[in-house]
């Protein structure tokens, strides 16, 4: 998918569209401007943390266990303590 341009183009729409149903799900948006930015940037880490992850996967040829690896990515981003363990 990485390497196909028409499907990493699909991927990134879809990104898009899922970050904005986040956003729209928390509400975020009513709660004003700096609240949506921060929903946005968070939806959006979380996301890339969960793509970088998933590209992990792939590349292994799905032999890693993917919730770990999804737990590393979002401890990576967020910090150590910001995925229970």
């Amino acid at each position: 998918m990485i390497s196909t341009p028409a499907l990493r183009a699909r991927h990134l729409d879809s990104n898009v569209a899922l970050q904005q149903a986040i956003v729209d799900a928390l509400g975020a948006e009513a709660e004003g401007p700096e609240a949506a930015f921060r929903a946005h940037a968070a939806a959006g880490a979380c996301l890339a943390a969960l793509h970088t992850a998933l590209v992990r996967w792939a590349e292994e040829d799905g032999r890693p266990h993917l919730p770990e690896l999804i737990g590393q990515a979002l401890a990576a981003a967020f910090g150590d303590g910001a995925v229970g363990r």
